[in-house]
């Protein structure tokens, strides 16, 4: 396994979906990839919570408020970045065979409705300017935060796995990538997660080969 090396602001977030982009903070384990290692970009939580901030899975208010609690913390009481990237890989189980419109696994749909229900828990109706709003109960210690953010993500999952609202899931065409996006091109022809990246490189291994791009 492959180790990211650059920060969290600078992974793509091309997928269109907070979910998907939560899902494409890896490559490497899509069935036939040419990759020789699995390229993995969570190497830790801190690193995960900034990915959160890039993201908008946190906003910067939050990011700041839990800040010492993610930096900080002695290393007995920090978040489950194993929790993270199993959850993680849930979630590619089921979106991966939903855009090659495959059959989806019961249990991670399973670990999907579980992580939904602790994730509503931490939501509370509020008033905000007089009008009632959804609002996030504060987290406590780094392993709440963990269940929190987890839960947001899993209530993102469930509002894109109704019926219609995934038109246009596929799978990037480059043999050596495994990033899910949504099409919403026109035509739904997009083939590639980012042209100039996989697009262009697949096109000249092609021609490289002598094989039509």
């Amino acid at each position: 396994m492959s180790h990211f090396t650059g920060s969290a602001n600078s992974i793509r977030l091309i997928g269109g979906a907070l979910v998907l982009d939560f899902i494409n903070t890896t490559n490497g384990r899509r069935p036939g990839t040419t990759l020789k290692v699995m390229e993995e970009r969570l190497t830790s939580f801190p690193f995960f919570f900034e990915w959160a901030l890039h993201a908008s899975l946190v906003s910067p208010h939050e990011f700041e408020h839990y800040k010492p609690m993610v930096f900080e913390w002695p290393i007995a009481y920090q978040p489950n970045l194993e929790a993270v990237i199993a959850f993680r890989e849930c979630l590619y189980a089921v979106f991966y065979p939903l855009a090659l419109h495959q059959p989806i696994p019961d249990e991670a749909l399973a670990q999907i409705n579980q992580t939904f229900q602790q994730g509503v828990a931490w939501r509370e109706l509020r008033a905000v300017d007089g009008q009632p709003a959804w609002l996030w109960k504060p987290c406590t210690s780094a392993q709440e935060l963990t269940t929190m953010l987890l839960g947001r993500l899993a209530i993102d999952a469930t509002q894109w796995l109704v019926p219609g609202a995934l038109q246009g899931l596929k799978c990037c065409g480059a043999h050596d990538c495994d990033w899910i996006f949504l099409d919403i091109s026109k035509n739904k022809q997009r083939r590639w997660c980012q042209m100039s990246v996989c697009g262009s490189r697949e096109k000249s291994s092609r021609l490289k080969h002598g094989r039509p791009p």
